[in-house]
């Protein structure tokens, strides 16, 4: 199938609200997400994945080039749907209004999330960074990193080429702001430094 028919398929699904499994890995057929298609535009598709036991796990934005196959409509679906009812999970949109369809959606994403400072984490082959975005515009991303125990750290600059997934509020961008939550919380402790105020 190409890949032409593949962004035609996730539109329609995005404009049914429909759950759909999708397959990006050539390495695993097994290998698969599964959630509501949101939005689409040429380059990247947006997506609210959900777990396999039916629980909301974040958003994530996908080349289009890396889809391979789209299901809807399957057993896997349903049952997911089933999962969703029983845990009292609501889909909750990204985006309340969404971008117009000739902006670029990967970028609409990334400027939604410095608007709301939210954790992200970028995905470029076998490398992963979390922080939050500072700069984002059609060709480039800047990012204040977050270290392994969720503390500012060094400022990164990404090509927007080279992502490969996008993800917000997934289970490892909740840990890390909950690693900021305790390291706050650590620094509230702290006694006094000599020479600081008490």
């Amino acid at each position: 199938m190409n890949n032409g028919y593949m962004v035609y398929l996730l539109r329609i699904l995005a404009v049914q609200g429909a759950l759909a499994s999708v397959y990006t890995d050539p390495e695993d057929p097994e290998g698969f997400s599964a959630g509501f298609v949101e939005a689409v535009d040429g380059q990247h598709v947006l997506m609210c994945d959900l777990t396999p036991w039916g629980q909301i796990d974040g958003w994530r934005v996908r080349r289009n080039a890396d889809v391979l196959q789209v299901l809807s409509g399957e057993e896997y679906e349903q049952r997911l749907a089933m999962l969703m009812e029983y845990h009292g999970q609501r889909h909750r949109p990204f985006f309340t209004d969404l971008p117009a369809e000739d902006t670029d959606l990967l970028l609409s994403v990334l400027l939604a999330c410095r608007e709301r400072g939210e954790i992200v984490s970028v995905i470029m082959g076998e490398e992963m960074v979390t922080g939050r975005v500072l700069e984002a515009n059609g060709l480039r991303l800047k990012m204040r990193l977050l270290d392994f125990f969720g503390r500012e750290a060094e400022e990164e600059t990404i090509t927007l080429r080279e992502i490969e997934i996008l993800e917000i509020g997934t289970q490892e961008e909740q840990m890390y702001g909950v690693l900021e939550e305790l390291e706050r919380q650590r620094m509230t402790l702290l006694p006094p430094q000599d020479g600081e105020q008490s």
